[in-house]
């Protein structure tokens, strides 16, 4: 019997993460002794849609697995599965990952027959093994981690499988993805000009140039799974979290160091650290391999202490989930953080001269131009720490529903996304392929009109820069500018991997040859001309490039996005935009705005104060309320 997993294309283009959940899986069969499963790693090579099919139905396999790690999969993996069933109609087709939070509308409206609820290893080694001897998806319900449709057409959801223990996480055969992809996008050099922008801050301590390190290459490093929290814009399958013990990763970075030359790592996990005697022990075990590495922290489990004591073990980068500036919508978000704790980590950061940045959520429900300015003050306190802090290494996002979270359910109470399985089908093709930067498809959870939404990342993006220029100067500004986008001198594809400001850096200009009057002045590196970059329909990169200019002219924010909106999406949006907008600055004037709901996590609201949709189905709940 022959089993292919399948991978989904995300983001403009492959990120450097390799494919970790299919990996795994194809692992855990062949310890079972499921030898005959192929990894076909399409979000890799990208091949046409018509290629695919072509290709799967030359191999023929009698399960199809497709790991559809995002909700803005959708759209795929209904084109995938259905193209499948149409050429091998009797191949069993399986959908895990993220998008499985959406599974009645998978089985419902795609060729999928059944969705993995959970971690996959376990449960798919058990479907694989009932698929020796059946094909029939109403065979697999007494299976733990599914969600199916019996013979009467009724949903089952058969209940969680047990998680894996700590150390049977993310055990893979390197070999595997060497067969399946170009191995070495997975372990590019640091000093090469093929390293992703998200992995700048190899670069940035001193330390990255001793001579030593010349030709190393960066390597994802998992390191734990889950997190303590439940942030409620984040669906997670996992309960709680789990550190690999070190003894396994011992042997894991000798294979990575010797096998593929690894001299960086970029440790993954969501939750890096929180239990504090493992840290201990991974601090001194890492200390002799003489290896740099970031990692992402929760601001609540870090202090002064553990700054000081990873920077010993080599840490160059730390970033936070600080999402915002203000203390109410910490509480919506549920955080389980406070401001104070937001603020310090990132002193200490800054103390001990890590890389690092902010990164954003902004316009959840309880959202308004108060708590985003204190959030705009929030930010400008960071970047004024040092001039050494590049204040454009800011991703600001919109709070995108995703299935399977308190947000997606408050937009499904306040019609925002339809009830039925039509309406929640249209969201999920709306946001197919599309990142929470993008403005045009974020829904708008506010009370206030989407312009006024629109104007909140460009006025946090500008007063930030300001405020940067008028402490260190403009000189120092550019030469960041310069930095961040080497001189301008390269337009570059879109990786999906950060939001504006630092996207529009990331993807550059490519500004070419410059005229005599653009060239550096007293070394000073000079930008691309205002009108330069207005022909080419670059305004936020012009907000950026001139920030006092743009600070003078804050206040017709919502006049110069109309005009941005309207020449990108036609009259009609932007009459749209600027209708709902008056209407709502008219209500204004007649009555205070205020959030409808007590500031508390939107999971309460949506459990205690809104409650249970009557047309939900009651096998769906566990995967609407997350884990």
């Amino acid at each position: 019997m022959k089993t292919m997993l399948v991978t989904t294309p995300i983001r403009p283009r492959p990120t450097s993460f390799p494919p970790m959940g299919p990996l795994s899986i194809m692992n855990y069969l062949r310890k079972d002794g499921y030898d005959d499963c192929e990894l076909y790693h399409i979000d890799f090579y990208r091949p046409p849609f018509e290629e695919v099919i072509a290709h799967i139905r030359e191999r023929a396999p009698d399960v199809v697995g497709i790991s559809a790690v995002v909700s803005m999969a959708y759209d795929y993996t209904k084109r995938l599965s259905l193209g499948i069933k149409e050429v091998l109609p009797n191949t069993l087709v399986v959908c895990g990952g993220n998008l499985a939070a959406s599974g009645e509308v998978l089985l419902r409206r795609t060729g999928v027959d059944i969705c993995v609820v959970g971690e996959g290893e376990i449960i798919f080694k058990n479907l694989v093994a009932r698929a020796h001897e059946t094909l029939d998806p109403t065979k697999f319900m007494d299976i733990p981690g599914l969600l199916l449709v019996d013979e009467n057409d009724r949903l089952v959801n058969t209940g969680y499988e047990r998680q894996l223990a700590a150390d049977e996480l993310y055990d893979i055969d390197w070999t595997d993805l060497e067969r399946a992809a170009d191995i070495n996008h997975y372990f590019p050099k640091a000093s090469g000009d093929d390293y992703e922008d998200s992995e700048k801050w190899t670069r940035y301590d001193t330390r990255s140039q001793e001579p030593h390190r010349r030709g190393k290459t960066v390597a994802h490093f998992p390191v734990s799974q889950g997190c303590p929290a439940r942030c409620t814009f984040c669906h997670r399958w996992q309960k709680g979290i789990r550190h690999i013990p070190i003894d396994l990763l011992t042997s894991r970075l000798d294979e990575l160091v010797e096998r593929y030359n690894v001299g960086f790592l970029r440790m993954t996990g969501e939750s890096f650290g929180v239990d504090k005697r493992w840290l201990t022990d991974f601090c001194e075990w890492l200390k002799p391999y003489d290896i740099l590495w970031g990692t992402a922290v929760r601001a609540a489990s870090t202090s002064e202490h553990w700054v000081q004591e990873m920077r010993a073990a080599g840490c160059v980068n730390l970033t936070f989930g600080n999402e915002t500036g203000s203390e109410r919508m910490l509480e919506i978000m549920e955080k389980k953080t406070s401001l104070k704790a937001n603020y310090d980590c990132m002193e200490w950061a800054v103390k001990y001269d890590l890389w690092t940045g902010i990164q954003l959520v902004i316009a959840m429900p309880g959202e308004t131009p108060e708590t985003i300015r204190e959030t705009i003050d929030y930010c400008k306190w960071v970047f004024e720490l040092s001039p050494d802090q590049n204040p454009n290494n800011m991703s600001i996002n919109y709070a995108q529903a995703l299935p399977g979270t308190p947000l997606y359910e408050y937009a499904r109470h306040h019609g925002i996304i339809g009830t039925d399985l039509d309406g929640e089908e249209e969201y999920l093709l709306a946001i197919s392929d599309r990142d929470a930067h993008d403005e045009y498809t974020t829904l708008n959870f506010t009370d206030y009109s989407r312009l006024e939404c629109m104007t909140w990342r460009p006025r946090i993006t500008i007063e930030v820069n300001n405020a940067y220029v008028r402490r260190y100067g403009i000189d120092k500004y550019r030469s960041w500018l310069a930095k961040d986008s080497d001189d301008f001198q390269r337009e570059r594809r879109d990786t999906g991997y950060y939001a504006n400001p630092r996207r529009l850096l990331e993807i550059g200009i490519g500004w070419g040859k410059r005229r005599k009057d653009e060239a550096d002045v007293g070394g000073v590196p000079q930008v691309p001309g205002l009108w330069y970059l207005i022909r080419r329909k670059r305004f936020g990169l012009a907000m950026i490039c001139y920030p006092v200019l743009f600070y003078r002219l804050r206040h017709l924010l919502p006049l110069m996005v109309l005009l941005k909106n309207t020449g990108e999406k036609g009259f009609a949006f932007g009459y749209g935009l600027l209708r709902e907008y008056l209407g709502d600055l008219k209500r204004r004037f007649t009555r205070r705005k205020s959030f409808g709901y007590e500031y508390k996590s939107l999971r309460r609201i949506v459990e205690r104060d809104l409650g249970a949709l009557p047309v939900d189905s009651p096998e769906m709940a566990p995967l609407r309320s997350g884990r």
